[in-house]
């Protein structure tokens, strides 16, 4: 049992981690050549968190085959995907004229892919200005939306921590009763 919990709160940790780790990046990503404002932050995170949770998605298709993950689990996750699909295309469509470039949803998708690699480079030196409050105002609703997301994930991994504590003590080698 404890095994089962412990696969699907690792799961929604890395489900988490797919936002929290890139957004910083993906903001100084965004405002790399010209701050288009708050439209292009969140389209651009979200196009780097959505190519992150499809690789978390891949990976729970694995556990789910392995009958580690139940196919509940991976649900709201592949909804999560879809949300975050549409509201970072949606965001993109906004900036589209001021770019300069077509917008679609093909795009959207493949660009994710390497701005995730982008995103995830550039976090150590973006992360000091996201965690002092961003680097423009209109940046701000994002950084409380990665606060609260970084706050969650914290309490799920003290409590992924206190499983694999109690599994190590109360496991068959354990010299526990």
């Amino acid at each position: 049992m404890v095994k089962v919990r412990y696969k699907t709160l690792e799961f929604w940790l890395l489900t988490l981690l797919s936002f929290v780790l890139t957004m910083p990046g993906a903001v100084a990503f965004a405002n790399w050549d010209a701050p288009y404002g708050f439209h292009k932050d969140l389209a651009t995170w979200m196009s780097c968190a959505s190519a992150a949770l499809l690789l978390v998605l891949i990976y729970g298709a694995y556990e789910w085959k392995n009958g580690r993950l139940s196919f509940g689990i991976l649900v709201p996750v592949i909804l999560a995907w879809f949300i975050a699909v549409f509201v970072g295309l949606n965001a993109e469509k906004e900036i589209c004229g001021q770019m300069g470039y077509h917008c679609g949803l093909l795009t959207f998708i493949a660009a994710g892919f390497p701005g995730l690699l982008i995103s995830l480079m550039l976090l150590p030196f973006a992360l000091p200005e996201i965690l002092a409050g961003g680097p423009y105002s209109y940046d701000r609703p994002l950084v409380i939306a990665w606060y609260l997301l970084l706050a969650v994930a914290i309490i799920l991994s003290v409590i992924l921590y206190r499983l694999k504590k109690e599994e190590r003590l109360t496991g068959p080698d354990s010299p526990a009763p």
